[in-house]
């Protein structure tokens, strides 16, 4: 299990890297870090269930591709640490929560953290303001999903992105 400061570590180190890449680089290298295999069943739905192991490996590539174009948008640049704390709802996560500057005002994002076994420490979910990413596609992905079916959502995310 991570402790806060391994955490903590994680996400600086996250942040000054994220910093010191060229725009078209990181998409690709916040997907190296960003593992979303909890969250994708939750933000599909229902459906989730029913689908095949290579539509849920589609829609999870799908969803791990449009949140890491979400977070390479954020203006993690001038992020910097606030405080690190346990996950009130699974005490084997912790909350990074950072400041930085979004068109010039202060803007809390917050990172939630996880160890995956062989894998190290990952970011499950990412939020501005105290809205998750899960939080924000999860209605729009779960209608998709239940009325148009699951490669409708894949077909969905790329273009949602921006």
């Amino acid at each position: 299990m991570p402790t806060a400061e391994a955490a903590s570590a994680f996400i600086s180190t996250f942040l000054a890297d994220f910093a010191g890449m060229a725009d078209p680089e990181r998409v690709t290298f916040v997907s190296s870090v960003l593992d979303w295999r909890e969250l994708a069943p939750v933000a599909v739905g229902p459906s989730w269930e029913e689908l095949s192991d290579g539509q849920r490996e589609a829609a999870l590539a799908a969803l791990t591709g449009h949140v890491a174009a979400l977070i390479a948008e954020l203006p993690l640049a001038s992020a910097s640490l606030v405080i690190t704390d346990p996950d009130p709802h699974d005490s084997s996560k912790f909350r990074v929560m950072t400041g930085a500057l979004v068109d010039e005002e202060p803007t809390e994002i917050t990172f939630w953290v996880f160890e995956q076994a062989g894998r190290e420490l990952r970011i499950g979910n990412v939020g501005v303001e105290g809205v998750s990413f899960l939080g924000r596609l999860r209605p729009r992905l779960t209608a998709i999903a239940e009325s148009q079916g699951i490669d409708a959502v894949i077909r969905a995310l790329p273009q949602t992105v921006g």
